[in-house]
């Protein structure tokens, strides 16, 4: 919980404000007296701000198809040997690499995806503003 006094608000995020509504618990008590102290101050719930990454929606089938079809022989065994489960020379079971991991190399190996999406979004971005301006008119 924070007291905001240049917005004149009390500011709670999600969770301290599903757990301020159950009567009698701490966060309640808390809000109860933040409100006696402040009484012009009105409360607020501060929602988590989204993560803009443009890579989120990657998922291993779509980097595996992107490498089958973009990738040099190289990075296409690469990402085979990083993307297998494996057994080892004394029998042991080899896990692949965990997700994150295989996504960092992939937009390492990759850079170009980076100016392809920024160059798609700023496309799409144009016609949406071509379309605006022409409602306007």
């Amino acid at each position: 919980m924070t007291i905001n006094f240049n917005r004149g608000t009390i500011e709670l995020t999600s969770t301290e404000m599903k757990d301020a509504m159950k009567y009698g618990s701490d966060t309640y008590k808390t809000l109860q007296d933040a409100r006696r102290d402040y009484p012009t101050f009105k409360t607020v719930e501060i929602k988590a701000k989204r993560n803009n990454n443009d890579f989120s929606d990657l998922t291993r089938k779509s980097i595996s198809a992107y490498v089958e079809k973009h990738g040099t022989d190289e990075q296409k065994e690469r990402f085979a040997f990083i993307n297998k489960r494996t057994i080892d020379e004394d029998g042991a079971y080899c896990e692949p690499l965990p997700f994150f991991q295989i996504k960092a190399w992939f937009l390492n190996e990759f850079p170009e995806l980076k100016a392809e999406r920024k160059a798609y979004r700023e496309k799409v971005q144009a016609i949406l503003d071509e379309a605006k301006a022409n409602l306007a008119a």
